[in-house]
């Protein structure tokens, strides 16, 4: 069981990570205006959620529970957004 455990860990933290970032990379605007800040913070998730999820699967790193559930909210939280960076970052809803 602690066999299936350790690899289920690091395979559910990699695929929110890529999932965030594929969310994140196909947000459509659909006539928001565009702000260089937070287009750029959105380019630097990306490849840092890109990288952190190849890193897991390619160099199969370990992964524990709190890093699985962290990524894991960040993606719950992308999704609920919609990808939009933006309306995540803002603190009224």
């Amino acid at each position: 069981m602690l066999s299936t455990f350790s690899t289920f860990l690091p395979m559910l933290a990699a695929l929110a990570y890529l999932a965030s970032a594929l969310r994140l990379v196909c947000f459509q605007r659909n006539g928001a205006r565009i702000r260089r800040g937070i287009s750029l913070l959105a380019c630097l998730l990306i490849g840092a959620l890109l990288c952190a999820g190849l890193e897991i699967l390619l160099y199969q790193r370990p992964v524990s529970p709190w890093q699985t559930a962290i990524a894991v909210l960040l993606c719950i939280l992308v999704y609920r957004s919609r990808g939009n960076l933006a309306a995540l970052l803002r603190s009224t809803p």
